[in-house]
């Protein structure tokens, strides 16, 4: 890898965890840069612009949470084991942060602007619950859940877990975890057949 891709990665690790605790729309190059130990010039050069800077945060961010959520279940054959998989990795996604989820600030950050990097944002979220309702319509094939299960509604429900689990980590970090795995096999439980 050359050396200006490394210092542009290295770069956007810094940033990804800087938004997590700052928020993406206050993320800048100066703050960046500053938190990197770098020139406000050298930062600059790696991406010209506040917006071209969060947009390709963004797509990061989207590769490391593939990465550190989806790849590693991947091989798994069985729709209910890799559901629940997915569940704890997006649960330790949250974890892995300084601040909050990445992606939960960014989507308040960003809703109700018609940019590209809050259609990024859309279009990433979106292909994240298409990507749970595969899994799950894969369970239903399966006879594991009920053939009439409403894909939508799960996935709404199991997003809503997640964010509960993200709102009580703040609150009371030593029970989120718990709550959250029960919360998700009573989601698993009532959407068997």
């Amino acid at each position: 890898m050359k050396k200006g891709t490394v210092t542009r990665m290295a770069i956007l690790r810094t940033a990804l965890d800087l938004a997590s605790r700052i928020g993406l729309s206050s993320l800048t190059i100066g703050n960046l840069a500053k938190a990197r130990g770098m020139s406000k010039s050298g930062v600059y050069a790696h991406f010209k612009s506040k917006q071209k800077l969060q947009l390709d945060l963004v797509q990061y961010a989207q590769l490391v949470f593939s990465e550190r959520v989806v790849k590693p279940t991947r091989h798994l054959t069985d729709p209910l084991e890799r559901l629940t998989q997915l569940a704890e990795h997006w649960y330790q996604w949250n974890q892995r942060f300084s601040g909050g989820c990445f992606f939960i600030g960014a989507v308040i950050d960003f809703d109700d602007i018609g940019d590209e990097v809050a259609q990024e944002l859309k279009l990433q979220q979106q292909s994240w619950c298409d990507q749970l309702k595969q899994v799950a319509q894969q369970a239903i094939n399966h006879g594991q859940f009920k053939a009439d299960l409403d894909l939508d509604y799960f996935v709404f429900r199991l997003n809503s877990l997640y964010l509960g689990a993200c709102w009580y980590q703040w609150l009371e970090p030593q029970q989120s975890h718990a709550h959250f795995q029960l919360a998700f096999s009573q989601l698993v439980a009532s959407s068997k057949s």
